[in-house]
């Protein structure tokens, strides 16, 4: 069975899950990097907010000979278990100024998010696009997000300028960022050399810090945070390398260090390319932070 027909042959077998008067559908989504993926949405009767189930990987399961019917019954197991932890309230998305106050940002690779960039609103910083989502609370302790399009900011009558004004100040305050050294992160983590056990912080270059925010979800924004590099590069009396590791976060590095550009370019192409999921890279290129400019180059 091909993947088109597998979707189709879920979403005509799994009907049942939404009970009586319920239904389902496929939403067909454009993440980062364009990674496509095609989501089943179960919507009970008398509900409007519905988890997502995205089919790609059990596809996979199948292409390896899992059963059909089985993962009809591993679809229906994570939709029980995860029905009734969407717990916002839907209707605050429908105007700007309910939903203003959740309003935050993240980085995304420019080149690589063409497509979805023409859906949503955006602005374009060196080599990445600053893209806009809501950060909906959750009873939980786990947070759901939705993506802001440009059809919202019809919706809601603002500009693209509205949206990131209200960004610029919330991001910072209700994602808080965090710098670490990567030594420290590596303080207890050891693995198992020819029989014996090596200590990974000897091996990480002790002026190696990570930056991210405290929920480590979309944390390479923290580079735009009003004075998060300056004060950094401060303190180190250094400018700074900044290596993006991730959508999730990136490595500050003082220019004063044993590393060349070359070598840390190579670093995070070859990381990129071995050690990071396709839709979570974030950029190939090294940027420079010059702590007398107070500016961001490539």
């Amino acid at each position: 069975m091909e993947y088109k027909e597998f979707v189709e042959y879920i979403k005509m077998n799994a009907g049942y899950i939404a009970g009586e008067g319920g239904n389902i559908t496929i939403n067909h989504v454009i993440k980062n990097n364009g990674c496509e993926m095609d989501g089943l949405v179960i919507m009970e009767k008398g509900k409007d907010i519905a988890p997502t189930i995205y089919l790609d990987s059990f596809y996979e399961l199948y292409t390896n000979g899992e059963n059909i019917k089985n993962i009809i019954r591993q679809i229906e197991l994570i939709y029980e278990q995860n029905k009734n932890n969407v717990t916002f309230d839907v209707n605050i998305l429908k105007h700007f100024d309910t939903i203003k106050d959740k309003i935050v940002y993240k980085v995304v690779n420019y080149r690589s998010n063409e497509k979805l960039l023409e859906q949503v609103p955006h602005k374009r910083i060196l080599d990445l696009a600053v893209v806009f989502y809501c950060l909906l609370d959750n009873e939980y302790g786990r947070s759901a997000t939705a993506l802001i399009y440009n059809n919202n900011l019809k919706n809601w009558n603002v500009t693209i300028d509205d949206v990131y004004k209200a960004a610029l100040k919330n991001t910072p305050d209700l994602l808080h960022s965090k710098i670490s050294s990567m030594a420290a992160l590596f303080e207890k983590c050891g693995v198992n050399v020819d029989g014996e056990e090596v200590d990974l912080k000897d091996y990480v270059p002790s002026d190696m810090y990570v930056l991210t925010n405290e929920s480590k979800l979309n944390g390479a924004a923290c580079i735009l945070y009003e004075n998060v590099l300056y004060d950094f590069a401060q303190k180190l009396g250094a400018d700074l390398y900044i290596l993006p590791s991730s959508v999730h976060e990136v490595i500050l590095l003082p220019k004063l260090s044993m590393f060349e550009k070359d070598e840390l370019v190579n670093m995070v192409k070859e990381v990129n390319t071995e050690g990071v999921a396709a839709d979570e890279v974030l950029s190939d290129h090294v940027y420079e932070y010059n702590r007398t400019e107070r500016l961001i180059t490539m």
